[in-house]
């Protein structure tokens, strides 16, 4: 009878444990990047660069920006396929608060708080949405390298970056690929987990359920849709990037927008502190110093997309919230036990 007790305290333990070492590193990351985005700039010179943003253009990229989040609430939606799914409104807003937790709670928990949001605290039903999110996650990482990839002869980057980027995205392909290995054969995946998992039941059940979860990579047109959705997403967010620009008379290549999404997407995925601060701005200035940019101006771009990417979707996040019933201390509680939950023998998956 103590068995299970035992080891859910243990879980636990290592769960904080983990979840301290990546907060304290992404603080320490985050300094350093600061430290060197702020390097030789003018502070006065980025707040006078802000005072005279064009409003008109910071109003139409914050819709913008709304715009992108429903849009990844639509798309997905279509990983659900074919099960049924939540409503499109109630995805958005589960992913506003997911926005909120990463910009205000440490080690980056928001996958983790949609997982929990969306699969409504039940074991079965956090593995089947955590699976959705992986496949979601996959599919950005490539389609943001085969940007990248198209990039390149456009682009001077460093001779060790090269090779980097072609592995990670061999690696990210391989992933998806295995993925969608595993969908097209999922009768003898799931006699596989029965043989593994059969003496725990309700491992067993969630293993079952990402399994199942899977099924949309059997369906060549969902596939299509996913792939067509992630353009659409990728195009507005470029469209974003480009507004701030023009609100702050950046005068740059068109590849600059499409280079500063692939930079920022990829690098703001790293341990950071909570909202990537220093990483979102250094990445920034770093970008547009390639297209000869001075650095106050790259700085105010960086300061200005950082709030318009994270301040609407937050505010939203805190109403959606309230509304919910939860408060932030118990969706970090709730979120950070989900790898346990769906691990555990006994017990039930609502953890709160």
């Amino acid at each position: 009878m103590l068995e299970p007790v035992r080891r859910l305290s243990m879980g636990s333990q290592q769960i904080q444990w983990r979840g301290h070492m990546r907060t304290c590193l992404g603080v320490l990351l985050s300094l350093v990047f600061l430290v060197l985005a702020f390097r030789d700039v003018q502070l006065h010179v980025v707040a006078s660069t802000l005072r005279q943003v064009d409003l008109r253009l910071l109003a139409a990229a914050v819709g913008v920006e709304m715009a992108t989040f429903w849009a990844i609430a639509v798309r997905w939606q279509r990983l659900f396929t074919p099960h049924a799914p939540p409503s499109k409104r109630r995805l958005f807003e589960i992913l506003t608060i997911a926005q909120l937790v990463n910009g205000v709670l440490p080690a980056k928990m928001g996958p983790l708080v949609r997982a929990y949001l969306a699969g409504k605290g039940e074991r079965e039903g956090v593995a089947f949405t955590l699976a959705t999110i992986v496949g979601e996650k996959l599919l950005e990482g490539v389609s943001l390298f085969a940007i990248g990839a198209a990039l390149l002869p456009f682009v001077p980057l460093a001779d060790w970056l090269r090779p980097a980027s072609w592995a990670s995205a061999v690696l990210l392909l391989l992933a998806l690929a295995l993925m969608v290995w595993i969908a097209l054969r999922q009768e003898t995946a799931g006699r596989w987990l029965e043989h593994r998992l059969g003496r725990w039941p309700r491992l067993l059940g969630a293993a079952r359920s990402a399994l199942d979860a899977l099924t949309v990579w059997r369906d060549r047109r969902a596939i299509l849709a996913l792939a067509g959705w992630s353009a659409v997403i990728w195009a507005i967010t470029v469209l974003l990037n480009q507004l701030l620009l023009w609100s702050l008379g950046i005068d740059v290549p068109p590849v600059a927008p499409l280079l500063l999404l692939v930079v920022l997407q990829i690098g703001v995925r790293v341990p950071s502190s909570p909202g990537s601060i220093g990483v979102f701005h250094y990445l920034s200035v770093l970008t547009l110093s390639l297209f000869g940019v001075e650095k106050d101006l790259a700085f105010s771009y960086g300061v200005l997309l950082h709030l318009v990417t994270y301040l609407p979707p937050s505010l939203l996040g805190i109403a959606y919230l309230a509304r919910s019933g939860y408060s932030l201390s118990r969706l970090r509680q709730a979120a950070g036990m989900v790898p346990l939950a769906i691990d555990s023998q006994g017990g039930h998956g609502d953890v709160p």
